[in-house]
């Protein structure tokens, strides 16, 4: 008897497999995106709640920022911190990480910004272009 169980209860989770990957966290459930902790390479802010983040192969992230990001253009150096406090090997950033930020004016001697992670996910060179634009023609940028 317990057999029986045990095979409905394997045979229930790999017919929820698809789903249940796609939730997994740090990746984005249409598309499996995971912007690894030690694969960030660089960034910029596109606004004040949103930036953009390289990874070392060459991939571009848009990451949604809440919170308080004021100096996110003055900030020198940027990283995210995962709710744990420590990143795993391989974890992706995921919405709650929080981002830290130095030099410029902020992080603790400047008052520190407290921003976290709403949302990850490609920056495509489509919204690239669009982002492009709105700045030419003054133009507030899209939310995405």
């Amino acid at each position: 008897m317990k057999t029986r169980l045990f095979l409905a209860a394997m045979l229930a989770v790999l017919a929820a497999g698809p789903a249940a990957a796609a939730d997994a966290p740090g990746k984005n459930a249409n598309t499996n995106i995971c912007l690894r902790h030690a694969d960030v390479d660089g960034w910029g802010s596109r606004d004040r709640h949103s930036m953009i983040v390289d990874d070392r192969f060459g991939r571009k992230y848009l990451v949604n920022l809440a919170g308080l990001c004021d100096d996110l253009d003055f900030a020198f150096r940027a990283g995210f911190r995962p709710l744990g406090g420590v990143a795993m090997m391989g974890s992706c950033v995921e919405r709650g990480d929080r981002l830290i930020m130095r030099g410029g004016g902020v992080g603790p001697a400047g008052g520190g910004n407290t921003c976290w992670v709403n949302k990850v996910q490609l920056y495509t060179k489509d919204m690239e272009a669009a982002d492009k634009l709105a700045r030419q023609n003054k133009q507030p940028l899209a939310a995405y």
